[in-house]
């Protein structure tokens, strides 16, 4: 490691070496975040809308604000860590390059010592730049992103650039340090501020109030600073907020709010595909309703397939009513032993399985056989709609 980052000022000149660092910076953080968006925003956009902390999606103005200003806080960050070598170079700081020096014991207390130490300088200058009398000089661009997504995380002002990463140079001067450590470190804080700003919620239920997990942030701690301003100040803990009274106090509800959400979603998500395949064959009902759990009553749902079936297979007279008597008693046979019970996915796709099995067989005595296979291919070309509507 000594050659690589030693040598480069060596070989390239101080210019070239801080575009260079640079670079490196700036794509250590934008390939996490953009991953992160292309998955997310883009690939997943639908089918984990629930997760979403704030219903609402940001414009292609402020992604491309975000990631100006990310290009600018790397820039400044690669100067300020080509300063540390510098520095080294006159004999300040504790950097270095060997760890049989320390051993791997100091090095692993190193690296939590770090994130320990950085979450509480992140606490209190994150406060400072809060002061109304600074708040627009330092932390005003930041906060222009009051939805974030995963670019927000390296988006600053160059003062609040500077700010961020003086921790680094602060340690060096009290503390011996791998420069790997430091990767480590610095790594640590992009992952875990991209996933802060995701606007995306990934933790379970009851994560807020667990006597362990509550003491760590969750992304929608720091969505609700972003929305709120004066509340949730803390980056990886949740130990300054709970001491000094910061945390927002609809936090633990809001939390649980998304979470009900997300549970509620995946539930009718399942329940919505299954419903298309057994009940919703050429019906007319949207997706939207059967997720939001608008079946109608069984005398609707029958009804509504009767008009399909008419039109989609061009049934005959004497077909219509031997048709409507079985799709009307099948739709009864589902409100009763799938839709009002309580039962678990799982137990309403064999039941659903179950009573579709039946049906068909009822139904390939009243259709022709290429009605029937119309049906059935209509009947499970809407299911895979389905699956893929809601999933992606």
């Amino acid at each position: 490691m000594r050659p690589i980052i030693e040598n480069i000022g060596y070989q390239f000149g101080p210019g070239l070496a801080w575009l260079l660092t640079s670079v490196f910076i700036f794509l250590r953080y934008a390939i996490p975040a953009s991953l992160v968006f292309l998955l997310i925003y883009k690939w997943k956009r639908k089918a984990w809308l629930e997760r979403k902390i704030q219903q609402k999606f940001p414009k292609t103005a402020q992604l491309r604000h975000e990631i100006a200003y990310s290009a600018l806080t790397s820039f400044i960050f690669g100067g300020m860590a080509i300063g540390i070598f510098i520095l080294r170079k006159l004999g300040y700081g504790e950097l270095y390059f060997e760890i049989e020096e320390y051993g791997w014991g100091y090095y692993i207390f190193t690296v939590f010592f770090m994130i320990a130490a950085h979450d509480t300088y992140f606490y209190w200058v994150h406060r400072l730049m809060h002061h109304p009398g600074i708040f627009r000089y330092f932390h005003l661009v930041h906060h222009q992103s009051t939805n974030p997504t995963p670019y927000t995380s390296f988006s600053f002002h160059p003062l609040e650039s500077v700010l961020e990463f003086a921790i680094i140079p602060i340690l060096t001067l009290v503390l011996p340090v791998h420069a790997s450590a430091f990767f480590l470190f610095t790594l640590w804080s992009i992952l875990f501020n991209v996933l802060g700003h995701t606007g995306y919620e990934i933790s379970p239920s009851g994560f807020t109030r667990h006597r362990f997990f509550k003491w760590l942030n969750t992304p929608t701690h720091h969505n609700m600073h972003h929305r709120y301003s004066h509340y949730n100040y803390s980056l990886y803990f949740n130990f300054w907020d709970r001491v000094m009274g910061t945390n927002h106090p609809e936090y633990d509800r809001q939390f649980e709010e998304v979470v009900r959400r997300v549970k509620r979603g995946a539930k009718t998500g399942v329940a919505a595909c299954m419903m298309l395949l057994s009940t919703c064959s050429f019906a007319q009902m949207s997706l939207k309703d059967i997720q939001n759990g608008n079946y109608g009553s069984p005398e609707y749902r029958a009804h509504q397939i009767d008009s399909a079936m008419q039109v989609g297979l061009a049934l005959r007279k004497d077909q219509i009513t031997p048709v409507h008597t079985i799709n009307l008693r099948y739709s009864k046979r589902v409100e009763e032993e799938v839709v009002k019970p309580k039962l678990s996915d799982w137990s309403k796709y064999r039941r659903l399985m179950k009573i579709q099995k039946e049906k068909d067989k009822e139904l390939q005595s009243v259709l022709s056989s290429s009605q029937f296979e119309k049906y059935k291919n209509k009947r499970d070309a809407m299911f895979w709609e389905g699956i893929k509507a809601y999933f992606y």
